[in-house]
């Protein structure tokens, strides 16, 4: 067991470190925290919301327009109509 320990360890100095080397070269990835407020991402998640509902509302309101446009009684020929041809 004191083998997996010491390999934990040295696992655990490898990632601390690489981390370190990391924010040092002031790499934008190492940031571990959001530079965003609660309220942003509260807006930001609603919008997409909103966003999602309005164009599945025009996906069902072009279909059903498209439902009733293909419903529509046909005009039949009357016999006089045909008799004219």
């Amino acid at each position: 067991m004191e083998c997996f320990e010491d390999l934990k360890d040295s696992i655990g100095e490898l990632f601390t470190n690489s981390q370190k080397l990391c924010c040092k070269s002031n790499q934008l990835a190492c940031e571990s925290s959001s530079n965003l407020s609660g309220g942003a991402i509260a807006g930001i998640v609603i919008g997409s919301i909103i966003g999602v509902g309005i164009i599945i509302g025009l996906i069902v309101f072009t279909v059903m327009k498209n439902k009733s446009k293909n419903n529509s009684p046909k005009k039949l020929e009357t016999d006089s109509q045909i008799q004219m041809k």
